[in-house]
C-alpha cells in the first residue's frame, strides 16, 4: 500500500509540474508580446519602418487594408502629425506558437493646431518563428466607448 501512494504520489507530481511550467512560459510569452505591442506603438509614432519590417510578417496585413509593404511605405507619406500611441487593456491568449492580442490604441494627432485622440480597438494574431514573434494579421475598428 505504501509503495502504490508512493508511486501514485510521483506520478501526480510529474503531471502537475508541467502545468507550473507552461504556466510560468505564458506569463512570459505575455510579457514579451505586451513589450512588442509598445515597440509597435513606439515605431508608429516615429513612422519607423525598420522596427515595424521586424515586427511584422511578410505575410502581414490588416483585415480589409493595406498589406505589410503598402502599410511601411505610408509611414513616409502620412501628412498626419501623429504626437503619441498608447496601448490599453491589452490582453493575450498563448496557443503554443500562435498568440492573439487585444487592446485599444490611443492616438493622438496634431490636426489643424489641435490635439486631436482617435481610439481603436484592434486583434493582432503574432505567430512565433525562428525564435522571434511576428505579427501576421490585424484587425482594428474605431472604439466607440
Amino acid at each position: 500500500m505504501k509503495r502504490a501512494l508512493t508511486v501514485i504520489t510521483i506520478v501526480l507530481c510529474t503531471l502537475i509540474t508541467p502545468t507550473y511550467a507552461n504556466n510560468d512560459r505564458t506569463a512570459d510569452v505575455e510579457q514579451e508580446l505586451r513589450k512588442l505591442v509598445q515597440t509597435w506603438d513606439e515605431a508608429f509614432v516615429k513612422a519607423d519602418a525598420e522596427t515595424l519590417g521586424r515586427l511584422l510578417a511578410d505575410e502581414f496585413e490588416f483585415v480589409g487594408g493595406p498589406k505589410k509593404a503598402d502599410y511601411l511605405a505610408s509611414l513616409k507619406t502620412r501628412k498626419a502629425n501623429i504626437l503619441s500611441a498608447a496601448s490599453a487593456d491589452v490582453r493575450v491568449q498563448v496557443y503554443d506558437d500562435m498568440a492573439i492580442v487585444t487592446g485599444v490604441d490611443a492616438i493622438t494627432i496634431k490636426d489643424v493646431g489641435q490635439d486631436l485622440l482617435t481610439k481603436w480597438l484592434y486583434m493582432d494574431v503574432w505567430v512565433k518563428r525562428g525564435g522571434r514573434w511576428q505579427c501576421v494579421k490585424t484587425y482594428s475598428a474605431p472604439a466607440t466607448r
